[in-house]
């Protein structure tokens, strides 16, 4: 698998903007804007530029983190626990886009997706990334899996949330900090993870799951 991370102010600027009018698995992403940019700035592509321009990009903090995440991520091993995870073929290649909001979309028809750029706390990236590509994979072999057993779009992308709790155990012999989630989905990932513990097959799992019909609306 081959990973390419990227800086596009361009993109990062795309993102900002969706972010601040988005809201999803019960979180309204705007409350994540700094305090000195308004939503107006935010809005105003060319204010917004020269924002992102002086405190992320002349300074040089994105290139930066691009050039830690080249030297530190693996992707054949990531590759390798994915692959063991959720038994199936990993895709040929994936764009990164390095954002500097807290929000990271992906897309896994173009094969992209967003990382947060981060100052502190680098090893989360690296988690991140194992979460963005198992939602890939999900998305690729498991999704119309899910649909035909009855689920809805909300339900099968809450389930898909909360399917990264399996990743902790890897992560944690990665020396990588946990997947953690969303609020809304603690109750369900601790009833992902007890079930897990007793069925390490993730295709019987998670017929087990839908046959449970234990993910709400």
């Amino acid at each position: 698998m081959e990973i390419k991370f990227i800086k596009s102010i361009e993109r990062d600027i795309q993102n900002w903007q969706n972010s601040v009018a988005a809201k999803s698995y019960g979180v309204e992403w705007k409350k994540f804007l700094p305090e000195d940019i308004s939503i107006e700035d935010v809005r105003d592509s060319g204010r917004l530029k020269i924002y992102l321009e002086k405190n992320y990009y002349q300074n040089g903090e994105v290139s930066e983190f691009i050039n830690w995440l080249e030297n530190t991520t693996k992707p054949s091993e990531i590759q390798k626990d994915l692959t063991v995870l959720m038994d199936k073929k990993f895709i040929n290649h994936v764009k990164i886009f390095i954002t500097t909001f807290h929000r990271a979309p992906y897309n896994v028809r173009e094969n992209f997706f967003y990382l947060i750029w981060r100052d502190a706390n680098r090893k989360r990236a690296i988690t991140n990334i194992y979460h963005e590509l198992m939602h890939f994979l999900f998305h690729i072999y498991y999704w119309e899996t899910c649909r035909r057993a009855g689920l809805s779009e909300t339900q099968i992308h809450t389930l898909k949330e909360s399917l990264t709790v399996l990743l902790n155990p890897t992560l944690e012999k990665r020396g990588l900090p946990a997947d953690n989630g969303y609020p809304a989905h603690q109750k369900l990932r601790v009833q992902l993870k007890k079930l897990w513990s007793g069925e390490k097959n993730f295709e019987l799992f998670l017929n087990k799951v839908l046959q449970l019909k234990i993910v709400a609306q």
